[in-house]
């Protein structure tokens, strides 16, 4: 019977070792993916940034040509 008892445990025990090795991977996968999202986030602040500064730049130009025709509101 203790044989029994301890063949169990030791069952029950390499069930949960192998949960949590598998629960790990998982992790493992998770923090990866968030690593990546976080890249692609810091990627298109950057693309937000530069399409920005165009629009300025762009804006700079129409306000010039706009004051060189004499076309602003008066």
């Amino acid at each position: 019977m203790v044989e029994q008892t301890e063949s169990l445990v030791l069952e029950i025990l390499r069930r949960m070792q192998a949960d949590m090795a598998e629960m790990k991977s998982d992790i493992k996968d998770l923090k990866t993916g968030q690593i990546e999202i976080r890249m692609q986030l810091h990627s298109m602040d950057g693309n937000v940034l530069r399409q920005e500064r165009t629009i300025a730049a762009v804006q700079v130009k129409v306000d010039r040509i706009e004051t060189r025709l004499d076309f602003t509101d008066h």
